[in-house]
């Protein structure tokens, strides 16, 4: 700030003296003016007396005239909206020209020039280069403040990973015992895996661990229009790293910086990346320089940024595993107050959330934490951790169901899919609500496990869980509704995907021909249907209780599914089917 503003003290005061100086040799010229002043009147008259010899009128966009009769100049003013020029021109011998330049236009002009000239050369001198792109060399040259996040506070990282890092980093924290071992310390390393995974917290523990300079930039900071900055940025950066031995380059989504290169070649992105390339590895000294770089899309990334020498380790940070979120959860956990009933219950959402990113799973509990503040509770309880689960899977929710019939018919639905998901796979269920939520007017909230190889009988019992709403509502209402569309096409790629890999109930059968593929999908989706019907039908009892359950309490937790389907809680024996 205070650079910018003795910058600005620096070109107000050139660019004011350069306007005085413009303006001062208009008004010199005006007033050296060799030309004589005459009255409009007077121009009819010095025509006459031409007898007819040629002269020159320029008539200015201002109004002024300039009258040339041999080597004299006159100067004169025409009247407003008068008519008498075209007179003039149309009774004497008249060269007639219209201009819309100002008499001293070329004179504004030089002035606004030496302006900028002048305005250019102060910056120069004042930062050492033209303070555009002298500024954008400066914005990722400069050292971060060394991160406070230590290897212990990064959780979900498998054990093997965690012990490759530390051997890492214990070569380059005794330089002198590697190279008696013949080991050279990393030049670079790469990070890579989903979002949200700890890519960039791993590279803030490295540095802290290293206490080294931070520089951290995002690969998009070198890639601008001007040509030669995106090089000139990769090379004041190593600068700066250099002068500040030990220090960690961290660069983040460095597919937008080192993606692959294209045939032809020339653009200035990979201008861009062979200056990197020739920084990490090209007759530089990088002694104490470790460079980080995290991706999401390895797959992106040139041949040449990867090889050995450039990028010595390369780890893929995965989507964390039940014991990796566990440690993600102890650590967002820390410091927050919660009741015993979520104490006791972190194992099961630890299991609960598969498929969850470190990122999300902070998300997770800072909307249960703002519930929690918002109803003016002293602890996190588990009905705010339900409603975190809910709204970051499935998003916000919308207003209740009103319409009656709508309601009774989301029952239906909801409760079809609860119980063949209970009864194929006990305590499967999470939730099951009538209460829209997102697009969704109802859901059933399963419980994810780790991933695991399907068979062909749970990929079945999927494909039923799956049709079993629209089912259920044929069943009782004689005909299905449109909400099932979304439940048809999961269904749908659920049975490609069977006959694709051949597991069919009959043994393993590919099916090339595209005809016998539809047919054999026809058969899944069938089979699915009739077990879906068979399983609503045989426990009708049950069935009728969870719809009337979900009508009177609109939400039901999994226990409270299992208890009405296992039989744990008393059930109505009407007819439920005509």
């Amino acid at each position: 700030m205070n650079q910018s503003k003795k910058l600005v003290s620096k070109i107000i005061p050139l660019i004011i003296a350069l306007l005085i100086i413009t303006l001062g040799i208009v008004w010199g010229i005006k007033t050296t003016n060799d030309k004589l002043e005459i009255p409009f009147s007077s121009v009819e008259e010095i025509l006459q007396n031409q007898n007819g010899k040629p002269v020159v009128l320029t008539e200015h966009s201002d109004g002024s005239l300039l009258l040339e009769v041999g080597s004299i100049k006159y100067e004169s003013h025409v009247p407003p909206n008068s008519q008498m020029i075209d007179r003039l021109v149309e009774n004497y011998n008249i060269n007639y020209s219209f201009t819309n330049s100002s008499r001293f236009g070329k004179w504004i002009m030089a002035g606004v020039i030496l302006a900028l000239v002048g305005t250019a050369l102060v910056l120069q001198k004042t930062k050492g280069g033209f303070g555009l792109s002298n500024s954008m060399k400066n914005s990722v040259s400069q050292a971060r403040p060394l991160p406070n996040t230590r290897l212990e506070d990064v959780g979900g990282i498998g054990d093997e990973m965690k012990e490759e890092i530390l051997q890492t980093l214990s070569t380059l924290k005794e330089p002198e015992r590697a190279i008696k071992m013949g080991i050279k310390p990393p030049k670079g390393i790469l990070l890579y895996g989903p979002p949200g995974t700890g890519k960039t917290l791993l590279a803030q523990a490295i540095a802290r661990e290293l206490n080294a300079a931070f520089f951290s930039a995002s690969g998009s900071a070198f890639n601008e229009l001007f040509v030669g900055v995106g090089a000139s940025r990769v090379r004041s950066l190593f600068q700066s790293a250099r002068k500040q031995s030990p220090a960690v380059i961290f660069i983040d989504e460095v597919d937008a910086l080192a993606g692959k290169r294209k045939a032809h070649g020339g653009e200035e992105a990979e201008k861009t990346l062979t200056e990197l390339l020739v920084q990490l590895d090209g007759g530089h000294s990088n002694d104490g320089i470790l460079f980080i770089a995290a991706t999401n899309r390895k797959d992106m990334l040139d041949e040449a940024f990867l090889r050995p020498g450039r990028i010595d380790f390369t780890f893929q940070v995965p989507l964390p595993d039940t014991k990796g979120r566990r440690e993600i959860i102890d650590i967002h956990t820390k410091g927050k107050t919660i009741s015993e009933e979520v104490l006791a219950s972190l194992d099961a959402l630890a299991e609960s959330t598969s498929g969850f990113s470190g990122a999300e799973l902070q998300s997770l509990f800072e909307t249960a934490s703002r519930r929690a503040v918002r109803n003016g509770q002293d602890a996190l309880t588990k009905g705010d951790l339900d409603y975190a689960l809910d709204r970051t899977i499935l998003g916000s929710t919308s207003r209740s169901l009103q319409d009656l019939d709508t309601k009774r018919r989301v029952a239906i639905h909801e409760a079809g899919h609860a119980i063949v998901a209970s009864l194929t796979k006990p305590g499967s269920v999470r939730k099951a609500t009538i209460i829209p939520r997102g697009e969704a007017l109802g859901y059933v909230a399963p419980i994810p496990k780790e991933l695991h190889l399907s068979t062909t009988s749970d990929l079945l019992d999927r494909v039923a869980m799956v049709l079993a709403g629209g089912v259920a509502e044929r069943l009782l209402l004689g005909e299905h509704s449109i909400g099932v569309s979304g439940d048809v096409q999961q269904a749908k790629q659920i049975i490609e995907q069977m006959v694709d890999t051949g597991m069919l109930q009959g043994g393993f059968t590919l099916t090339f021909n595209k005809q016998d593929k539809e047919a054999k999908m026809q058969e899944l989706f069938e089979k699915g249907l009739e077990t879906a019907e068979n399983l609503i039908k045989s426990h009708h009892h049950q069935y009728q209780q969870l719809v009337d359950s979900l009508l009177k309490k609109e939400t039901l937790e999994g226990y409270e599914v299992e208890e009405i389907v296992w039989g744990k809680t008393p059930v109505k024996s009407d007819e439920f089917f005509a």
